[in-house]
């Protein structure tokens, strides 16, 4: 699936559609990237660059919208609703580029423990682990966590939540979320839309080492003490398994299945 979506354009919001569905603030100080924010039901939409001088400000993109796919239905409907933000007739796919795509798959009965004591990350070597949470590079850079203890905290917080999600919860005992962030992936919408699965190739980074090697190496020689007997069987039971393959499936079916589907009326 696709979970982050940063989308620049040089035209500017329909200001009409902004101020009757959205909440906009303004910058005052040049303390952001951007004088005005505005907050709409799916989307936030930053606008007029102005932090630095005219020069500068006048080579980045005026609008920057940035959404959520899974709050969308199919990628035909967020299309929609994009196109709906800034509501010009001469505005194409090809106008509109991604500054940063994140893309993720959600493998069940997977504990996220047992994967992190098995990871290496290809040409990355600084890394942070936060509980249960490893977080890796820059650009692309590398997330892997809990996913039901991340909903949980969203719901304890009062953010918002989808019904998949809160199913998620319901059905699922262990579910880790294997997640890479592309910035400035350069490729417009178009291209986007044409081939999301070629986006896969970025999972490759992700190595998980054999539990008996001789000479353990990424964050396994940290990890593998604090891991209990319980998880050790598991991550004796995924050398079975094709763990970087069945992400690349589970990213693959899910996007495909998001960007074919039709908008329902």
């Amino acid at each position: 699936m696709i979970d982050y979506l940063s989308l620049g354009l040089r035209l500017p919001p329909d200001n009409d559609y902004i101020e009757f569905y959205g909440r906009i603030t303004e910058d005052a100080f040049r303390s952001q990237m951007y004088k005005y924010m505005c907050e709409l039901d799916k989307a936030r939409v930053l606008y007029c660059p102005h932090k630095f001088k005219d020069y500068t400000n006048a080579r980045m993109p005026f609008t920057n919208i940035i959404l959520n796919p899974k709050y969308f239905d199919c990628y035909e409907e967020m299309e929609d609703y994009i196109f709906s933000i800034v509501n010009k007739p001469e505005l194409s796919l090809e106008d509109i580029n991604t500054t940063r795509v994140d893309i993720a798959a959600d493998i069940e009965d997977v504990n996220v423990k047992a994967v992190i004591a098995m990871l290496h990350i290809r040409g990355i070597k600084a890394f942070r682990i936060i509980e249960d949470s490893i977080y890796a590079g820059k650009n692309p850079k590398v997330r892997i966590y809990n996913k039901l203890a991340e909903i949980r905290y969203r719901i304890k917080k009062g953010m918002k939540v989808t019904e998949n999600e809160k199913r998620l919860l319901e059905c699922c005992k262990d579910l880790t979320r294997f997640e890479v962030s592309i910035y400035s992936p350069k490729m417009n919408l178009k291209q986007l839309k044409e081939n999301p699965v070629r986006l896969a190739s970025y999972f490759d980074r992700f190595k998980f080492i054999q539990v008996g090697c001789s000479n353990p190496c990424g964050v396994m020689q940290l990890m593998y003490k604090q891991v209990n007997r319980k998880f050790r069987k598991q991550m004796e039971a995924l050398q079975d398994v094709e763990l970087l393959k069945k992400i690349k499936e589970t990213y693959i079916s899910d996007v495909i299945q998001w960007f074919d589907s039709k908008e329902p009326f």
